[in-house]
């Protein structure tokens, strides 16, 4: 089950801590995922892709997605967070061929360091899923 929060419940109920975002490109684990998001490439089946190969632009989404975004408890217990950009972040390929923009961003393994790391998403679907909290919208 996922389980999702806006981000003012997020806070408060302390789901910010222990987030790695000094360091997102420190590690080869890191870096291969950086590469498997920064650069089309038809091994992948279906798998999204920034706009830009930019590692600023790339740290800059991780420290966004956590200072502003919605958190996301996965099905394994994971936190995640999920940043609606406002602007196209990248497109989301399938076999190598661009399918659809992607306009936010989802930050995953937020709090085990060498692992966090980033990928576009589409935020249609977060706009309708409300706070497990609260009842608001999850993107507000």
């Amino acid at each position: 089950m996922i389980t999702r929060y806006c981000h003012r419940c997020g806070a408060n109920l302390g789901l910010f801590g222990d987030v790695y975002t000094n360091d997102v490109l420190g590690t080869p684990y890191q870096l291969s995922k950086f590469m498997k998001h920064t650069v089309p490439n038809a091994f992948w089946n279906a798998v999204s892709v920034f706009e830009t190969a930019s590692t600023g632009r790339y740290a800059d989404y991780v420290v966004n997605a956590v200072a502003s975004g919605a958190v996301e408890i996965d099905h394994m217990g994971r936190r995640n967070f999920i940043w609606l950009a406002g602007e196209l972040t990248g497109f989301r390929y399938e076999q190598g061929v661009a399918q659809a923009p992607q306009d936010g961003v989802k930050v995953v393994l937020s709090s085990e360091t060498g692992k966090i790391h980033t990928f576009p998403v589409s935020g249609s679907g977060l706009v309708t899923q409300p706070c497990a909290r609260c009842g608001g919208l999850v993107s507000t």
